[in-house]
């Protein structure tokens, strides 16, 4: 009786589990799998389905999150006079419901040689306020740099604010929170990683990188605080490729408001009044821009959403650059589509990858997008890990996002479209030294390699969402 009994309960416990991943599993395979986990192993697999199958970041970061953001008032333009931008505009502004801001001036700043000066001499100038927010904050020779500029402006009155997450603050040690402290800067950790109480979780990182500027500039892009940028460097060992922008003008203001927001979040404030812009949008602008917030809170999905309908929109041309590619089917089918309909589609990937994982689960993944025609290039050593996307002649998207479920799901990112010929002109030109360096990659290249190479590859594919 008493095992009839247990049988009883096992199995209700079992059907339970089941029918919560058949109905809240988005995906049929991942439900149909959880389904037979659960069934055949009546303790073991609800047991493992509640450790690991209940996607928990989605609710959690929207408990904490949806309270602590501000209202911003500001008027948008959905199409500036004399602009050719739908339907490519039409995609963000239907997901946002917000037009475009204008952008009086956007530079491109190639790797720490160009990026930590410009960033430095603004912040030397800074006269109000300076925020900086970043993955990665390294207690190096450029980390020590900051700290020591940050410091001057706080001395002459600005109101310094610093996010570091809390998982990049550990990932290489010595950690820069001490030295931080030591000065007397105002920081803020993001989900700070701790034992008691216990906040160990990998998810729900802030990979966003802003520095703002008395609502004058805003810095965005790819690279972190850190002397891997500084590729003249000789004793740099993990040198590394990527780009940041420098933008002035109206959509400074929106990158002002995503940064008060986490760091509200983070200071636990509720913050009730409506956010003060600084700038104006300008009708006569060359350039037009609109900030594109994602994360696991109102935001989710929101740049796999706007990826999906841009790509779709895509008439002549889709140039992706980026570190890490472990794209979902949606992404991939809209890729295959553009390429059917006559768009030159290119993805330029690194050789190596600093995750290996990662660089395994997106080779095992080259074979079927080679076998539909896209044309894929590995560019040698250095590391690129620049994130930039080029469709037609007159749309980029770029900002701190890969293109892999950690970044489109689990972390906190943005993107920023640019709609400007001028700029589209320049990423491409950029995309285009870097092809004349890379190899073509080939398929059968890539089915020649080792069988246990493609067993590695294939099952490290298998972790795909939590790469």
């Amino acid at each position: 009786m008493f095992a009839l009994t247990i049988s009883l309960i096992l199995g209700v416990i079992s059907l339970a589990a089941a029918q919560h991943a058949l109905l809240h599993k988005r995906d049929s395979n991942s439900a149909l799998a959880w389904v037979i986990f659960c069934l055949i192993l009546p303790l073991l697999g609800p047991l493992i389905y509640l450790l690991f199958g209940i996607n928990r970041v989605a609710a959690r970061a929207q408990r904490s999150y949806l309270a602590k953001t501000q209202a911003d008032d500001s008027p948008t333009i959905d199409e500036p006079i004399g602009t050719h931008f739908r339907p490519l505009s039409l995609v963000g502004e239907t997901l946002t419901g917000l037009g475009l801001r204008s952008c009086s001036d956007i530079q491109l700043l190639e790797n720490g040689e160009a990026l930590y000066p410009a960033m430095l001499k603004d912040i030397d100038q800074a006269s109000k306020r300076v925020y900086l927010s970043t993955y990665l904050f390294q207690n190096d020779n450029t980390g020590d740099q900051f700290v020591k500029a940050l410091r001057r402006a706080q001395e002459r009155g600005v109101d310094v604010r610093i996010i570091i997450d809390g998982l990049g603050e550990i990932a290489y040690p010595p950690r820069i929170g001490k030295k931080l402290g030591k000065n007397k800067l105002n920081f803020k950790l993001f989900n700070p990683i701790k034992l008691i109480p216990p906040a160990l979780n990998t998810n729900m990182r802030n990979h966003r990188k802003i520095l703002l500027v008395d609502g004058n500039s805003a810095f965005t892009g790819g690279q972190n605080i850190a002397d891997r940028h500084l590729l003249e460097q000789a004793e740099n060992p993990i040198p590394t490729m990527d780009l940041h922008f420098r933008l002035t003008g109206k959509i400074v203001d929106d990158f002002e408001r995503a940064f008060l927001k986490d760091w509200n979040y983070c200071s636990g404030v509720t913050e009730k009044s409506s956010f003060t812009p600084s700038n104006t949008n300008k009708t006569e602008s060359r350039v037009w821009a609109r900030l594109i917030l994602d994360g696991p809170n109102e935001d989710l999905d929101k740049l796999n959403e706007l990826l999906v309908g841009v790509l779709s929109s895509a008439k002549t041309r889709i140039w992706i650059m980026t570190p890490y590619f472990l794209p979902g089917l949606d992404l991939i089918g809209a890729l295959i589509g553009a390429r059917l309909r006559g768009v030159d589609v290119r993805i330029l990937l690194p050789e190596r990858t600093n995750i290996y994982l990662a660089h395994w689960a997106a080779q095992h993944n080259l074979h079927y997008l080679l076998t539909k025609g896209l044309r894929i290039y590995s560019l040698p050593a250095p590391f690129i890990h620049t994130k930039a996307i080029v469709i037609d002649n007159n749309y980029a998207l770029v900002g701190s996002a890969n293109l892999d479920p950690r970044s489109l799901r689990l972390n906190f990112e943005l993107g920023v479209e640019i709609f400007s010929e001028e700029f589209n002109q320049a990423i491409s030109n950029y995309f285009a030294t870097r092809l004349r360096t890379s190899v073509q990659v080939d398929e059968n290249k890539l089915l020649s390699r080792p069988a246990w190479v493609r067993v590695r590859d294939a099952l490290a594919w298998l972790l795909t969402p939590y790469l």
